[in-house]
């Protein structure tokens, strides 16, 4: 593997790559080896990256995620034929196979959207049914009930909602509830079939009052904006998702739920290797951080079988390195915080993880390891606190190399910054080349980016 941090931090110049062992071809178990080149096309080289998209629930924070093949991949499947269909629901189970999904998701949905056909494939068995949302792909649109791939796989998908899983579909315009397969839990909703009339009347007919049945799940899909957003909460949709999970609502200000100067102070006292008693008076003058830090050490992740009470053990049980990161964290938080509070924290803490991930996969430690965490980490602070980036990195006194990443894009620290911004979107082409760069393969970049959603889901459920 190259070393890439010592590239990042060191003078720039090349370095030879190691040896290292290829990542293993996609091999299908469904569909014929020879895969239609010539109508698959260039995308091919793009299919080992994993697209995610962050679903919201009704409380405004990530309750699942949505994996998917990029953009320019899912825009020709309307004219593909199944055969070819299925060769891209190959590539994505084989890559989601190959992850630990159940200890990543814990208490979280995974979405993928699958051809009925593909069912059979024995990587769809390895995925965990009780956190898997099936979204149904058709070949026949204007008919789904009549799909010939959904008629040989009912008795499949009976077995597998009895096992947990639930079962959708994406709502096309013009359809009649009438004509939808039974035996649903969620239907996706695009954004532009709520806002007329029509939209309304398709929301009562999809979960219509007094209804006997378990209402459907409804999930507002391509949401664009805050105003959006607030429309298809006051409609009743229990999911989101779209990019307005971006932007912040209009006129919503972010206020600190500690004292943020405080933790600035403590930051410089460990950056300046002050003793340990100095830093816990510090402590004990804010009783809520000294809640929040005992709050800490005694959460689940820790496993203490005693409780720990007296912040001089919490200090000692944390060490100074896992103390400092904490306290980095803490700068995220916020009174009375909405879906982008929400997301923009767990983005923060999940940049930050995934670029220790691979640095550690790299062979790195100690000083390289704490860079590429406060890179990720404080990429974004300025839009949770609205201050500029290089008074920030000012006030906690960052390393160089980490402040000329953050503020000037500049150095081999932006390199890994980019590749973390890239995991967030979906073009895969984007996380290809910033990975090709750093010289990883899909499959490493995969395997990071999950175990760093799964810390990041933790970090911030035992920090709040």
């Amino acid at each position: 593997m190259l070393d890439w941090i010592r590239r990042l931090m060191g003078d720039g110049k090349p370095q030879p790559p190691a040896t290292r062992q290829p990542a293993p071809a996609p091999v299908s178990a469904s569909v014929p080896a020879k895969r239609e080149e010539a109508e698959t096309g260039a995308e091919e080289q793009h299919d080992g990256f994993l697209c995610r998209e962050p679903i919201l629930g009704r409380d405004q924070k990530i309750v699942a995620y949505e994996f998917s093949h990029p953009q320019n991949l899912q825009s020709r499947f309307k004219e593909k034929r199944l055969r070819v269909r299925q060769f891209y629901d190959d590539v994505l189970l084989q890559h989601l196979a190959a992850l630990d999904l159940r200890a990543f998701l814990q208490d979280r949905l995974a979405f993928i959207e699958l051809s009925p056909a593909s069912l059979t494939h024995p990587d769809f068995a390895r995925l965990p049914r009780r956190n898997l949302a099936l979204t149904l792909a058709f070949t026949e649109i204007a008919a789904p009930r009549s799909d010939p791939a959904l008629s040989a796989a009912r008795p499949l998908l009976e077995r597998l909602r009895a096992e947990g899983m639930l079962v959708g579909l994406k709502w096309q315009a013009g359809w009649r509830t009438e004509a939808l397969p039974e035996g649903l839990d969620f239907v996706q909703v695009s954004r532009r079939d709520l806002q007329d009339a029509a939209g309304e009347a398709t929301i009562t007919a999809l979960r219509p009052a007094g209804a006997e049945r378990p209402a459907l799940r409804l999930v507002a899909a391509d949401l664009c904006t805050p105003e959006d957003f607030r429309l298809a909460y006051r409609q009743g949709f229990d999911l989101f998702r779209g990019d307005f999970i971006r932007l912040r609502a209009p006129g919503k200000v972010a206020h600190a739920s500690l004292d943020r100067l405080r933790i600035l102070q403590l930051l410089q006292h460990l950056r300046h290797d002050a003793e340990t008693a100095r830093i816990t008076q510090e402590i004990r003058q804010d009783p809520m951080l000294s809640y929040r830090l005992l709050r800490y050490v005694n959460s689940p992740a820790f496993g203490m079988r005693q409780e720990i009470k007296g912040l001089d053990q919490a200090l000692a049980l944390l060490g100074r390195d896992n103390f400092y990161r904490w306290l980095s964290t803490l700068l995220f938080h916020v009174t009375d915080p909405g879906y982008y509070e929400y997301a923009l924290i767990e983005q923060a803490l999940a940049r930050a993880a995934l670029l220790e991930r691979l640095g550690k996969a790299a062979g790195e430690r100690g000083a390289a390891l704490e860079a590429l965490f406060l890179t990720g980490l404080f990429s974004l602070l300025d839009k949770l606190m609205g201050e500029p980036l290089e008074k920030l990195t000012a006030a906690v006194q960052l390393p160089t190399a980490v402040t000329a990443a953050l503020v000037r894009r500049e150095g081999k620290l932006a390199k890994g910054l980019a590749l973390a911004e890239a995991c967030e979107t979906l073009a895969a082409e984007n996380i290809a080349e910033c990975a090709r760069v750093l010289g990883f393969s899909a499959r490493e970049v995969n395997l990071a980016l999950v175990e760093a959603l799964a810390w990041a889901h933790e970090m911030a459920q035992a920090s709040v």
